[in-house]
């Protein structure tokens, strides 16, 4: 039978052997080009750009292979990861209690839920007390409608003023066009990707308050699969410190609250409970 110190001493030795096992010169992953700027296909080439394609090109030279980009439906990416058709994938998926029973996640962005405005109503609606009583559109297929019932509950209902009309939308783009046609007076949308549209559409909108409801965003890897977490996670924490990740986030637009500075895996460093 194993004394307490034995199985420490095992446990070390099997973690040591998947930091120290050499990854294969190919390593399929998964994406789904469909989250400017994380991931996008350009229309006319066809080729594949944004933060998480770049962070994977990095990713995989400092570990000294090459990740193969598969497109995959965002459905299947976690059952995709599962079967073993990839080891990996990129998509800014959410790090939850729920699909950490299925997978684990190399944590690398974070991210929040954020008001936008029309530029030309910045005045009347400045801070988010301006608003309550408004209406509110966001993608009816999301956590959004309750997120924003919370938020009117918290800082709207509570001290009297008037709730929040939410307006549902069919997705982000639905959203901002309520926005821009004035059914809405303000939109909920993802913080990671309102730079990105506010660069596309320069001008047009303003940002009401900061992220709220921050979640972390992992990079979904096999459970059973130690080596490549720990790989993963050494390789984007030397990224962190050395400066080429605060880079990329520059170059691709994110917001300075979706940066990390301590790389976790499953919520939590490595070697402690999440």
């Amino acid at each position: 039978m194993f004394t307490r110190s034995a199985m420490s001493a095992v446990v070390c030795v099997l973690a040591f052997r998947a930091v120290a096992d050499p990854l294969p010169p190919q390593i399929p992953v998964g994406i789904y080009p469909s989250y400017p700027p994380l991931d996008m296909r350009d229309p006319s080439t066809g080729a594949l750009s944004g933060f998480d394609i770049e962070l994977g090109q990095q990713l995989a030279k400092r570990l000294g292979t090459r990740f193969d980009m598969q497109e995959t439906a965002f459905a299947q990416l976690v059952a995709s990861v599962q079967t073993g058709r990839i080891r990996l994938f990129f998509n800014g998926m959410n790090d939850t209690a729920p699909r950490r029973e299925l997978i684990s996640f190399v944590d690398y962005l974070r991210s929040g839920t954020q008001f936008m405005v029309r530029a030309a109503d910045a005045g009347a609606i400045a801070s988010e007390d301006d608003l309550c009583g408004k209406k509110i559109a966001g993608s009816r297929g999301t956590n959004l409608p309750g997120q924003i019932a919370e938020w009117s509950k918290t800082h709207c209902e509570t001290s009297g003023k008037p709730a929040v009309v939410y307006l549902g939308a069919d997705n982000n783009l639905d959203a901002r066009s309520q926005l821009k046609q004035g059914r809405a007076d303000a939109m909920a949308q993802d913080s990671l990707t309102i730079p990105f549209a506010q660069i596309q559409e320069q001008g047009v909108y303003r940002t009401v308050g900061e992220p709220f409801d921050m979640t972390v965003m992992g990079i979904g890897v096999t459970k059973s699969d130690l080596a490549l977490q720990a790989a993963l996670a050494s390789a984007l924490q030397a990224m962190i410190d050395d400066g080429e990740y605060a880079a990329m986030l520059g170059k691709w637009n994110l917001p300075a609250t979706s940066a990390i500075s301590r790389v976790t895996v499953n919520g939590a460093v490595q070697g402690q409970s999440p």
